[in-house]
This record gives C-alpha cells, sequence and structure tokens, in this order.
C-alpha cells in the first residue's frame, strides 16, 4: 500500500502499470481512486496514479476539530506530480479538476495534457453577466451552510444537489455510513470551492491541451462556470456527454472513453 507524509499527515494512493506518461487521476469530493477503477480497462499498460484524499480511508482521518490547511490535498496531488520522471497527464473531476488547473499552473512544464470532468470553478460567477444564476448559487451556498444545519441534513442537500432530489434517502445504509464518516473533510472541501474567488483570468496561464466535459443535466450555474471557464484557456476542446455532474461515475462507459482516448 503506497504511501506518502505530508505536513505529518499520510496519503494513500492507488498505483498500478508501467507505460509513461504516467496519468494523475485526481477524484470528485466524497469519492476516492475506486473512481477510476476502469480507466485501467480502457488504457491497461498505462501507468496510473490515484490519490485518496486526506479523511478519505485509508489515508490518515481528517481532524475536524484540529484541521489542517485545506491546501493539503493540492500539496499531496503535487508531490505525486513532481516525483514522477518526465511530463504527466492528469485526469479530474469536479474537486479533482479544480485541483488540477492549480497545478497546471503552478507547475506548467511537468504536465503534457488535460482531461477534465466538470471542474469547480466557481469563482467564474461572480464574473457572468447571467444575475438568476448568479443568485441560484448564492442560494446553494446559502443552503449548504445555513447556520445550526446538522450533518445528516448537509449530506443529504450535497448528494442530492449533484444528483436528484431523493437520492441520499435511497442510498444504502452501508454508503451512508461511509458519507457520515467523511463529512466534515466534505464540508470543508465544499467550503473551500464555494467561497474561492479566482478571477476567470487567473485560468488563462493554463497553456497545455485541455479536454473539458460537461452535461447539459449538470446545475445551470455550475454549466455556466465551465463555460466561462472555456473562454479562459487558450487550448481547450469541450465535448458534451450525459449523465450530469455525476456522469462519469453514472455514465461510465460513455464519459471515461471520451476523457482517457485524449490521454492516449
Amino acid at each position: 500500500m503506497p504511501t506518502i507524509e505530508i505536513d505529518g499527515h499520510r496519503f494513500y494512493y492507488y498505483e498500478t502499470g508501467v507505460e509513461k506518461p504516467t496519468i494523475l487521476m485526481l477524484c470528485s469530493t466524497g469519492l476516492d481512486s475506486r473512481q477510476w477503477e476502469n480507466v485501467s480497462k480502457i488504457l491497461p499498460n498505462r501507468h496510473l496514479i490515484g490519490l485518496h484524499y486526506l479523511g478519505y480511508f485509508p489515508s490518515e482521518e481528517w481532524d475536524k476539530n484540529n484541521p489542517p490547511n485545506i491546501n493539503i490535498d493540492y500539496m499531496a496531488a503535487e508531490y505525486l506530480l513532481l516525483q514522477e520522471e518526465g511530463e504527466v497527464d492528469i485526469l479530474g473531476h469536479s474537486y479533482g479538476g479544480f485541483l488540477a488547473l492549480k497545478l497546471a499552473i503552478g507547475h506548467p512544464n511537468k504536465i503534457r495534457k488535460i482531461s477534465l470532468h466538470e471542474p469547480i470553478v466557481w469563482g467564474c460567477l461572480d464574473h457572468t453577466d447571467k444575475d438568476e444564476l448568479k443568485n441560484e448559487f448564492g442560494s446553494v451556498v446559502e443552503t449548504f451552510f445555513t447556520e445550526g444545519l446538522g450533518a445528516e441534513d448537509f449530506l443529504e442537500d450535497f448528494v442530492d444537489y449533484w444528483n436528484k432530489p431523493t437520492t441520499w434517502a435511497q442510498m444504502s445504509e452501508n454508503r451512508k455510513k461511509n458519507w457520515r464518516t467523511l463529512q466534515p473533510k466534505i464540508l470543508a472541501e465544499v467550503r473551500l470551492l464555494c467561497y474561492d474567488k479566482t478571477d476567470p483570468a487567473h485560468w488563462r496561464q493554463v497553456k497545455h491541451p485541455v479536454l473539458m466535459t460537461y452535461s447539459k443535466d449538470t446545475p445551470p450555474h455550475h454549466l455556466e462556470a465551465c463555460r466561462i471557464l472555456s473562454l479562459m484557456i487558450p487550448n481547450i476542446i469541450t465535448k458534451e456527454v450525459p449523465g450530469g455532474h455525476m456522469g462519469i461515475v453514472t455514465h461510465s462507459e460513455e464519459v471515461l472513453p471520451a476523457l482517457t482516448t485524449w490521454l492516449k
């Protein structure tokens, strides 16, 4: 079980294959490297690394009473990127897409190509001229961070937001138990993304070839953030796929091939 230590905290990462360039896989909030299990079937020989963020078993637990720097996941991804010889490809989804874009700016010469499904770049919404979408996003943030909101209610709001109403209610008790364990870290990640104020122009520094998939079934204000991002990155191709924000999991047989073909 390969591990690394960042600022005194232990991270686990999944690793398989040998063929370079390596693909560093960065998952969504609430998920871990199992999100990418089908990548090795599509690209059976590629060297794949899938990071488990802090708080996601078997990485070290997230201490909600004494939380580390929220940037520690970025620091762990950065470490894995820099320990590889030569250029690396990055495959990212949601929170992982946000981290991927930051890595591209921080270490432009270490990255060859980037493949993303709906990265979270909500700072872009401060610059939309579609006030109704900006206001809609503001309402979502208020919902997530309602004063006194219980952990279970937050998880229900969060899971239903990215899927459909009653998704949380219909989940198995075992899955709910896992999400309850992750709740403090999920909350910290969501807070980071919701209050991010990165100016869209900042992403113009990403010069790499980028493929970004998106779905018309994703929340409209998130789709708008992705649209603004696509106008900033000079060398980007966008592709519509089915399934909404979680289509990379629920429709992986259609979404993953699009993302991985780009990295061949």
